[in-house]
């Protein structure tokens, strides 16, 4: 005999006996496996006992002939309360007359006393186990019924007999489509859809399901006012105790806000990219128009250059014109005072001074020629460079930013070609300082680049 503990203690027992010796015995023997054993000397006690502590009794033990009431009033009391209570009858006599009472009032177990205890042991466990499963049964009913709650507060829930025509609607989906129950009941389910959804859908759909096997999709359903709602939804074939299938149970989620939030995030995101190639298009029109005006500004520092170095050029060759000059006037002042006499020497004295003042003024005014040309090409140097510096910086920025607004093959070559070209003009300037360099002498050099 194999004995569940764990059961036995999980109850309380009701044990009623009028015989003193007896009940103490087998009560003490009864408690090392029940959670709680009640005793009652008679069917009075006994009932009194019951009614108690009715919410706590899980079997009852009781003998037939006890005084004042016996045990078979006080159960047919007790089922008038619960019909449904184990109880084991336990007697000295064999009577048929209290065995047909015992089994109108649903006794689980007849005993003849004296009580085996083994046998009332092994009894008792077969009911603890009955009663556990039955408690068992009850939680997973519980659990059926919050999940059906649960399903049916959050999904559609559509059942269909064997021909799938719709025998039962939730309550969500009448509130949903705006159709009461009365209204489907009966009619096919591929009723509910709208009237732009290809039959190829349900023809797919009854197809699985007649075949016995679960269909799974988006369904797009008409309400009463002939708009519609789309649902995540899922038709499982149902099946009677034999295992046959008797119908089809649909459960559906309405997805119709998720889709018109995805639907308005990808019309979003068409129209960020659609402003990000108008932006890029307009950019490069900008950048374009700026490379344009930056290589206009270069080309025209160039010349600005180009007619310094000319300027310096026309002094340099000025300069070296009059030194000539200034030397042959004194060679010839050097004959005319070996060769001439005094007279003559003294008018040649006066006339070279005349000359003399002539030609320092003329010095003066070449010195200030070029004194006014250098500062004019220092500062023409100046802003020059300073131009060159930022042009080159616009010309960083902007190759940053059109390298950011458009990446496609033919803008960097473009964009190469203008680094490029940048390249070149500075080579070209580079050569033009070594051409100053080169023509100008060290006083001259001092004064420019100082």
């Amino acid at each position: 005999m194999s004995i569940d503990k764990n059961l036995l203690k999980r109850l309380t027992l009701l044990y009623v006996e009028d015989d003193d010796v007896i009940r103490n015995e087998l009560s003490q023997l009864l408690a090392n496996f029940f959670s709680n054993v009640l005793v009652g000397k008679d069917g009075k006690e006994g009932l009194r006992t019951y009614l108690e502590n009715q919410d706590h009794i899980d079997i009852i033990l009781t003998d037939i002939n006890m005084p004042a009431l016996n045990g078979i009033d006080m159960i047919k009391k007790i089922r008038s309360i619960d019909n449904k209570i184990p109880v084991i009858f336990a007697t000295a006599h064999s009577d048929t007359e209290f065995l047909a009472e015992a089994i109108k009032l649903r006794a689980q177990e007849y005993i003849v006393k004296p009580i085996d205890i083994r046998h009332l042991i092994s009894l008792l466990n077969d009911i603890a186990s009955n009663i556990y499963q039955e408690f068992l049964l009850k939680q997973q009913q519980i659990e059926l019924t919050r999940y059906k709650e649960i399903l049916d507060s959050n999904n559609i829930v559509i059942k269909m007999d064997i021909h799938l025509n719709i025998t039962y609607v939730n309550e969500l989906f009448c509130k949903i489509s705006g159709f009461n129950s009365d209204e489907l009941i009966g009619k096919e389910f591929k009723s509910l859809k709208y009237h732009d959804v290809s039959n190829d859908i349900y023809t797919n759909l009854y197809a699985n399901v007649l075949n016995n096997k679960h269909w799974q999709g988006n369904l797009k359903n008409r309400k009463i006012d002939n708009t519609f709602y789309t649902t995540d939804a899922h038709v499982f074939p149902t099946h009677d105790e034999t295992g046959e299938m008797n119908g089809a149970i649909s459960i559906q989620k309405d997805i119709t806000k998720e889709l018109n939030k995805k639907r308005e995030i990808q019309l979003a995101l068409m129209k960020d990219k659609s402003d990000i190639f108008i932006r890029g298009k307009e950019g490069f029109l900008e950048q374009s128009h700026t490379i344009n005006d930056l290589r206009y500004k270069l080309e025209k520092a160039q010349h600005e250059l180009d007619q310094s170095i000319r300027n310096i050029d026309k002094y340099i060759y000025s300069n070296e014109k009059y030194r000539l000059e200034n030397k042959n006037l004194k060679t010839e002042i050097g004959l005319y005072k070996k060769n001439s006499n005094s007279h003559t020497a003294l008018k040649l004295t006066r006339e070279n001074s005349d000359l003399r003042l002539e030609l320092k003024k003329l010095k003066d005014k070449l010195s200030q020629i070029e004194q006014d040309d250098e500062k004019r090409l220092a500062q023409l140097k100046i802003n020059y460079d300073s131009k060159i510096i930022e042009q080159e910086e616009k010309l960083a920025e902007l190759t940053e930013k059109l390298d950011s607004v458009q990446s496609d093959e033919v803008l960097l070559q473009k964009l190469e070609y203008w680094k490029e070209k940048a390249k070149i003009e500075t080579a070209r300037i580079e050569n033009l300082e070594k051409q100053i360099i080169a023509h100008a002498d060290a006083s001259m050099m001092s004064k420019i680049f100082g």
